[in-house]
């Protein structure tokens, strides 16, 4: 469980973001090394990107098309500040404090094809299509929200990491999965035929299966699965695994299966 809890701290820190959490501002944040400009200031020459960090308390809405156009509008606009370098596409505010609110603008970004969703903070972001043949990775850290309308990849890690929310539809081969704290991930829509979940703290996390599913639970959050999985968990605390409709092979002492755990 600590190793899967580092592992999603360690997901955080890819979001390429120097900075630090209290009090900062967007002079001390920058996205894989490179500071954030005003929109008309940013270079869209070269390759689309197929990762979108966001970094504060604004909207992000992400569409499919052929090549990357970025529009902005609402309250402080003209403070959003962007970063564009090896394949991400960084958003935050030049007046950015976290944990304070001044308003929120939106942000329309057009890409081609997007496989990593990076939120960190209060902000909340938007995808109609998230994956590609290989990889798709989404991590929510802080209390901002997260909707990933239409996931379609082979692989798919997912951290949520405070207390914000991941809302998910689509279908993946296999899932790797942690909840770090109080954060929800609701994924009904999902359908993912392996996954391995990771629970520590209060946090839920909910999608749909008809292969295997293992969970490790620390405290007294669940793990709910929709389906015919073969569900197994390890728990300590009040936590549990609900496996509805699932195959409930004979339990062991340390290691239960689940209809209900």
């Amino acid at each position: 469980m600590l190793q899967s809890f580092v592992r999603a701290m360690a997901g955080v820190a890819v979001l390429g973001i120097a900075t630090m959490l209290g009090g900062c501002d967007a002079a001390n944040v920058s996205f894989n090394g490179k500071k954030g400009v005003p929109l008309p200031e940013l270079d869209l020459s070269g390759p689309a990107p197929t990762t979108i960090a966001l970094l504060g308390p604004d909207n992000v809405r992400v569409t499919q098309g052929e090549k990357l156009t970025i529009t902005v509008e609402g309250e402080g606009a003209d403070k959003l500040r962007f970063a564009l370098s090896d394949g991400q596409l960084g958003i935050t505010r030049e007046d950015l404090k976290l944990g304070s609110s001044n308003g929120s603008a939106t942000v329309n970004v057009t890409v081609p094809a997007l496989s990593e969703i990076m939120l960190a903070g209060s902000g909340n972001l938007t995808a109609d299509q998230v994956g590609g043949a290989g990889e798709a990775k989404i991590v929510v850290a802080g209390s901002g929200t997260v909707d990933a309308r239409a996931i379609d990849t082979k692989s798919l890690k997912v951290d949520v990491v405070g207390s914000g929310k991941l809302r998910a539809a689509g279908k993946a081969k296999e899932m790797k999965m942690t909840v770090a704290g109080s954060g929800d991930a609701e994924m009904d829509g999902l359908n993912v035929d392996e996954a391995k979940v990771d629970v520590a703290g209060s946090g839920n996390a909910r999608f749909a299966s008809n292969g295997h599913v293992n969970a490790s639970i620390m405290g007294s959050g669940e793990v709910r699965v929709f389906g015919r999985a073969t569900c197994r968990v390890k728990s300590m605390g009040s936590g549990k695994l609900v496996c509805e409709g699932g195959v409930t092979p004979e339990s062991g002492s340390t290691e239960s299966a689940a209809g209900e755990q």
